[in-house]
């Protein structure tokens, strides 16, 4: 994956927090969507001191950037 696709990524992760935090679902982004991020549910709570949540493999059918890593 290239940087730029990569820091799409981050953006877009960071952008479905913003509105996780407010306990609201991003508009466009389903639950699957959230699953695969390894993102709770809007309105689901996170003990403090819990331990984040681990980041799952990537889909089998996730968009991968064709662009040669230089």
């Amino acid at each position: 994956m290239c940087l730029a696709c990569e820091e799409q990524e981050y953006f877009f992760r960071l952008w479905c927090v913003d509105f996780l935090a407010r306990g609201e679902m991003p508009p466009g982004v389903t639950m699957e969507d959230l699953e695969a991020l390894g993102l709770p549910p809007p309105n689901k709570k996170v003990p403090a001191g819990a331990e984040p949540a681990k980041r799952p493999a990537p889909a089998a059918n996730a968009f991968v950037c064709d662009s040669p890593d230089e």
